[in-house]
């Protein structure tokens, strides 16, 4: 409010892949951002991907979406290790789950824990290794990111009831252009719900 007339933003510095910002492009600034292709736009390595992992959610946790995260970070620590990783899962109860199950797969695995030391070092540590709930990861910004959404149907085969937390509330879809913004290269999603 302290720009008269109203400035908004015109570019996008962080995305280097053009897919990691057309969903925010589209839902939050209406088509407006010059949007630069990159050139390395077919490389399997950038860009965004969704994990369907058949998990069940009850009581805020989706345990078996969250072990798919942990599998997946594990394997990325040890085949991935000059790219900094981020994770965000939509409420505190899952990040909570998937950070102690994280730690102690760590703590047992030199790889794993040479990758979070190299990252808490590396560029001052402003990369560094984290595991985060949607509402502390503001300011954050990693070259893969990776989301666990939790939500789910409470038992196979049942309905997904239309309440997800945070997202519904009226900073919702602002949370979420942040969070689809954190990624240099790639997202990748971990879900238990599909498009249907």
């Amino acid at each position: 409010s302290a720009f008269r007339p109203r400035r908004m933003l015109r570019w996008h510095y962080r995305s280097r892949h053009s897919a990691l910002i057309r969903f925010s492009n589209r839902m939050m600034y209406d088509d407006d951002l010059v949007v630069f292709p990159s050139s390395n736009e077919d490389d399997p390595s950038m860009g965004v991907f969704s994990t369907f992992t058949s998990g069940i959610y009850k009581a805020g946790l989706n345990p078996i979406e969250g072990e798919a995260v942990v599998e997946a970070a594990l394997n990325f620590m040890k085949t991935d290790p000059n790219r900094s990783l981020g994770i965000v899962a939509m409420n505190k109860s899952q990040s909570d789950f998937i950070n102690e199950r994280l730690q102690y797969a760590i703590a047992r695995d030199k790889k794993a824990t040479d990758y979070v030391e190299r990252w808490n070092a590396e560029r001052g540590g402003l990369e560094e290794f984290f595991v985060k709930n949607l509402e502390n990861v503001q300011g954050d910004e990693r070259d893969v990111i990776f989301i666990s959404t939790v939500y789910g149907p409470p038992a196979p085969g049942e309905r997904i009831r239309q309440a997800f937390g945070p997202l519904n509330g009226a900073t919702g879809k602002r949370r979420l252009n942040v969070l689809f913004s954190r990624a240099k290269e790639q997202v990748r999603t971990f879900t238990s719900m599909t498009s249907g």
